[in-house]
């Protein structure tokens, strides 16, 4: 059932978490998650003096530096370094100044030194464990028994910025943690396949094409009789509110059924998002409920997207054998297989969203923001990299600082002399999710109160506000 997964059976939100809002505004977080791991240092590569420790160090990993001349960017501070050259068009938004990369972020307790990674102090529990990092990423409390992620956090509080049966958070799938909140639901949709093909299905008691069309009342009527046992009740309601919410998103996208049972939608976009590509699948749903938002009547949505577990290269980052790209006879094997051909999606899928946002007049509305479970190793372990720590991340949209790299730009160097190598290039975060994340909550509408209560370990950093969105 779509929208129930992510709803908690006990609970309640607390008064202080009520005062968000109201919005006169529209706005929209977007998250791209990168299951498995990014190997950032193939993502983000310095160029000039530094490019040659970076090409020392990554070994078989490294990319060509005339490769990396097309992806050349420059931030004022940091100096100049690369995109992948596979990412030419978050190239050109960097450029526009629609991107920003924000450097070395991870999962962390509090502020971390080398030594304090030495002497095994003030460490996430289960560090470069993928689950873990994951759920840390998703709850922003690791080591904490709370078990709530910061979009179900941040939807409780937004409540009052919908209006009809439609949730704050929207999923297209494996959102794990992040949506789980004490009141709010999720709802799930599917990745966009064609124009005659909902992406909402209504939720049905028969089996396709059992005639008995009572059978739905009777269903429905069953979910909404009370019960003794608190437990059979709050399935009812949840079962209930999904079935409410499928229906209401289904009408509000769709024209249809007709006769021949097809569906029509009712706000097609003129933007072409590229055909094959999973990325661009999902992010085509999330510009439909965009692009329906006044029908859906929401001021503010968290949508959550992803990458498969396929960023986990261990062994395969480069083969241009597996490659749907094949290279030519003078380019190196390097620049594709798996990990090219992610960053690849990921570059198409995210120019095409940018542009439909354009198109729908939200783009400064709309901010997506790339996360995964951690970074991988500097060093290569031959035809691939292992788990890591910290890692580059990009933020794309209108409201975005963007043309600028936040933070410092470690990865030139290893070992003794990269104060945050914690070794192997596992790079000591300098910003933990908590700062990266309350960022992009202070823009959508989030008060300092509200702040404390999404990210309750956000006390325990500097600052709450990393500098990359304008107010």
């Amino acid at each position: 059932m779509g929208g129930i997964a992510s709803v908690p059976l006990v609970g309640a939100l607390s008064e202080a978490a009520l005062g968000a809002g109201p919005f006169n505004d529209y706005r929209a977080l977007v998250c791209v998650f990168f299951y498995g791991g990014n190997d950032a240092h193939n993502m983000v590569v310095p160029l000039d003096a530094r490019y040659p420790v970076y090409a020392a160090n990554r070994g078989p990993l490294a990319l060509p530096l005339s490769a990396l001349q097309a992806t050349a960017i420059s931030d004022a501070v940091q100096g100049p370094f690369a995109l992948h050259p596979r990412m030419t068009r978050a190239t050109a938004l960097y450029g526009a100044g629609k991107l920003a990369v924000v450097s070395n972020v991870g999962v962390l307790l509090r502020p971390t030194t080398k030594t304090d990674y030495e002497r095994n102090l003030n460490l996430p529990p289960q560090l470069f464990s993928h689950d873990d990092m994951q759920e840390s990423w998703a709850t922003c409390t690791p080591g904490s028994l709370t078990k709530e992620g910061w979009g179900g956090r941040f939807a409780d509080l937004l409540q009052a910025a919908t209006t009809g049966p439609m949730p704050i958070g929207v999923a297209t799938g494996a959102s794990g943690m992040f949506f789980k909140g004490f009141q709010t639901t999720a709802q799930e949709v599917a990745a966009y396949r064609s124009a005659t093909v909902p992406i909402v299905q209504r939720i049905r008691a028969w089996r396709a094409g059992d005639p008995v069309a009572q059978t739905q009342t009777v269903y429905q009527s069953l979910l909404a009789a009370a019960r003794t046992n608190l437990l059979q009740q709050q399935y009812g309601e949840m079962a209930a509110r999904a079935v409410a919410a499928n229906d209401f998103v289904l009408g509000a996208l769709y024209n249809g059924p007709d006769s021949a049972g097809r569906y029509t939608e009712r706000y097609p976009l003129g933007t072409a998002f590229p055909a094959g590509n999973p990325l661009a699948a999902q992010l085509r749903s999330v510009a439909m409920l965009i692009a329906a938002r006044q029908a859906l009547g929401v001021k503010r949505q968290i949508f959550f997207v992803f990458v498969g577990g396929s960023f986990d290269t261990h062994s395969d980052q480069f083969d241009a054998t597996y490659s749907p790209v094949k290279p030519g006879p003078n380019d190196p094997t390097i620049l594709f297989g798996t990990h090219a051909d992610l960053l690849s999606q990921v570059d198409l899928a995210v120019q095409s969203f940018y542009d439909a946002t354009v198109e729908l007049g939200v783009a400064n509305a709309v901010t997506t923001f790339t996360a995964s479970d951690f970074g991988r190793t500097f060093t290569s372990n031959g035809k691939g990299s292992d788990h890591g720590w910290g890692s580059h991340h990009m933020v794309i949209g209108g409201a975005v600082k963007g043309g600028r790299l936040y933070g410092t730009f470690h990865n030139a160097q290893l070992g003794v002399a990269n104060p945050v190598d914690a070794g192997q290039g596992r790079l000591i975060p300098d910003f933990g999710v908590e700062q990266y994340a309350a960022t992009l909550a202070k823009w959508f509408g989030a008060t300092g109160s509200d702040l404390g209560i999404v990210f309750p370990n956000l006390k325990n950093f500097g600052s709450a506000d990393l500098g990359f969105m304008a107010a």
